[in-house]
């Protein structure tokens, strides 16, 4: 079951990824009890059989890696493949410590063995999907969405592949095209929760929003990020029932709740959403073209791309090497675009971390702003983001905020900055759009 109180991996969205693990497999690991049982083994040895040394420590080896995936010890199963590695090279081994990386988060490990384990068995679907996904968390879109293509080309009835592909392609801003997977994904495996739960993301209306959850909820009636998000649908439609009895249990402390309890007390409800890129129109569409889109945080572009071309000019601020420092359980070094700078016609990108690129830029006369997208994850980087661009900003800015609301630690990051930023400058500020599945805000400020 997803815990929503955790932070997002890599993603900015709530969406649902599925692994298909080969190291679960039972075409992997088939017989490794059965066949090599302690007795068996004994009786061998003593009378002369015909099972080696070698096979033996062969099979006690990946039954212990497969018991280790099993109860999530990740890191040791990345230790013994290592050793095994040194031996002996097997699609096996190579698919079991890339998929311990991507449980770990380390992507870039993950997708050399994958590509390494594909060489020795090009056809494994699984594989193929576990390195699109691996892809995706890098944010390299494109080649997720080749790799989850050829899984379901050579598995046409793989729904997880579907489902995966639908999430890349949300991510693109195909949401037509994310649409379809999911309900292909659906189609195929009719008690997929997590595939109907990324289907709300695609529509555009409440009412259709909170039918496809309660549909997952059929399917899975424990589903929490479906229930808080019913719960939330309902309170905004006028009925906070539900959402006061979830209040009264043992999860009212949730951070996802926490972040719904917040939305609630705002003076005007705010639009709710249901995707990045709805989010995006709505904030394009109260902001003034003519002025200067701002982003820091670009990492490989999307958003830039996707809203940058609607302005006069366009700014990105990023070291493009990563965060400069951990982010809660994200290690430094996340997001980086390995060094690659977009190229977006139109685009200038100052390179560099903020206490230093954003006092040198913001030193000169910069057009005002339409739309700033702070993406900096971190407290410390939007803190300097905000600090060193309030020139830039007035009372028809529009300000966009990735992860201001649900993750696990939201009110220390983002969220912190801003209210210190207001503070400190005697400013209040009005959200006028908001979505739980890609945890935005949207908001502008005033003076008090």
């Amino acid at each position: 079951m997803y815990n929503s109180s955790h932070t997002s991996d890599l993603s900015s969205s709530m969406s649902l990824s599925s692994v298909s693990s080969a190291v679960l497999s039972n075409g992997e690991t088939s017989g490794l009890t059965d066949e090599f049982s302690t007795e068996i083994v004994k009786d061998s040895l003593t009378n002369g059989g015909d099972i080696s040394m070698s096979s033996v420590l062969e099979k006690i080896s990946l039954s212990l890696i497969k018991n280790l995936f099993e109860s999530e010890n990740y890191k040791e199963v990345v230790n013994v493949t290592s050793e095994l590695l040194c031996e002996k090279i097997t699609p096996f081994l190579l698919k079991a410590r890339g998929e311990s990386y991507a449980k770990i988060h380390d992507y870039k490990n993950a997708i050399d063995d994958f590509l390494r384990a594909l060489e020795l068995s090009p056809d494994c679907h699984k594989t193929l999907n576990n390195l699109g996904m691996a892809y995706k968390e890098v944010g390299l879109l494109d080649e997720a969405a080749l790799k989850l293509e050829q899984a379901i080309e050579i598995l046409p009835e793989f729904a997880e592949a579907h489902n995966n592909y639908g999430n890349v392609q949300s991510e693109q801003a195909d949401t037509s095209s994310a649409r379809l997977s999911y309900l292909k994904s659906i189609d195929l495996q009719p008690s997929n929760a997590d595939a109907l739960w990324n289907l709300h993301s695609t529509v555009n209306d409440i009412d259709q929003a909170k039918a496809i959850l309660e549909a997952c909820l059929e399917k899975d009636a424990g589903y929490e990020p479906a229930i808080y998000s019913l719960a939330t649908i309902n309170a905004f439609k006028g009925n906070t029932d539900f959402l006061d009895w979830i209040l009264t249990t043992e999860i009212a402390a949730d951070s996802t709740l926490r972040s719904i309890q917040w939305i609630l007390s705002l003076p005007v409800l705010p639009k709710l959403e249901f995707n990045r890129w709805r989010v995006f129109d709505f904030a394009m569409e109260s902001s003034i073209k003519e002025r200067a889109f701002y982003e820091f945080g670009v990492w490989m572009g999307e958003s830039f791309r996707y809203l940058g071309r609607n302005y006069k000019r366009s700014y990105g601020f990023d070291t493009f090497a990563g965060l400069p420092e951990d982010w809660h359980n994200i290690p430094s070094g996340t997001y980086s675009s390995f060094g690659k700078v977009p190229k977006i016609p139109g685009a200038k990108f100052i390179v560099g971390e903020f206490s230093e690129s954003l006092p040198k830029f913001f030193s000169s006369k910069r057009p005002m702003g339409g739309l700033l997208n702070f993406d900096a994850d971190l407290y410390s980087s939007t803190a300097h983001a905000l600090y060193h661009s309030r020139s830039v900003i007035d009372d028809a800015s529009i300000l966009v905020f990735d992860e201001l609301i649900v993750n696990q630690n939201w009110e220390l990051d983002e969220y912190k900055a801003l209210n210190e930023f207001c503070k400190e400058f005697n400013l209040a500020y009005e959200v006028t759009c908001v979505s739980l599945f890609t945890k935005q805000v949207v908001l502008r400020l005033r003076r008090v």
